[in-house]
């Protein structure tokens, strides 16, 4: 049986959103092909099993459209006696007809749908990895030091996940892998200034008070102790 069109429910879009792109054009193939003409899939990798799950739905609508072609039963009506006249109300000329308006639950409701909507459509682009060459020439654009490769090695090995959340925009990872970097160079050499300020005053008491601390350090050394260990310009 052919179709015109069939109904693809968000659950069949749940069900094969996050496999890769080559899997998702043999599952789409796979449900087209069945709804539209009845097509059931050769092959027995990932198509077949979502085929199998869609299957029971397409099957309900294509009988519901089957029956629909058929004309269902006819509506019937009530016949008048033989004594009745019938008659038709028409509203008068001076009446006005009003629509009731809709309950406060359909207002939600109606809401709710068109932000399901809105959120299709911000989720119909799919991530993209970017190339090492995508990362090296937008770091260059920015003058970031990063290492590109380094960069490109560390999402592709978390699977471009940032925490459990799949990553949107690579280029706003750069950007906050630039700065962290930033941070970590600014506090190593903080701390290196500091080591070296440490180092350099080990010996300033001595210096201030004008002591020889390489005599000092000779003469602990070989235990002796001859004296004044100041320098001769004190």
């Amino acid at each position: 049986m052919m179709r015109d069109g069939i109904v693809f429910y968000r659950s069949f879009y749940n069900a094969i959103k996050e496999l890769s792109d080559a899997e998702l054009a043999k599952c789409f193939k796979a449900i087209m092909e069945y709804g539209l003409d009845g097509k059931e899939p050769e092959t027995s990798g990932i198509e077949k099993t979502i085929y199998c799950l869609v299957k029971p739905q397409i099957d309900a609508n294509n009988k519901r459209y089957q029956n629909g072609t058929k004309g269902g039963r006819p509506k019937t009506e009530p016949e008048p006696g033989d004594n009745q006249t019938v008659t038709k109300e028409k509203p008068n000329d001076n009446q006005t007809v009003t629509k009731p308006e809709p309950k406060e639950k359909e207002k939600v409701k109606e809401k709710d749908k068109v932000k399901e909507k809105d959120k299709e459509s911000k989720g119909a682009v799919r991530f993209a990895p970017p190339t090492l060459e995508d990362v090296r020439e937008y770091c260059l654009e920015q003058e970031y030091s990063i290492d590109s490769e380094r960069f490109i090695d560390f999402y592709t090995a978390k699977d471009w996940m940032i925490g459990k959340n799949k990553m949107r925009d690579w280029k706003a990872a750069v950007r906050n892998w630039a700065r962290t970097q930033r941070q970590e160079l600014t506090a190593n050499g903080s701390r290196r200034q500091e080591s070296t300020a440490k180092s350099k005053n080990r010996f300033h008491n001595l210096e201030e008070h004008c002591y020889d601390y390489d005599k000092i350090v000779w003469e602990m050394m070989n235990g002796e102790n001859e004296g004044d260990s100041k320098t001769g310009n004190c």
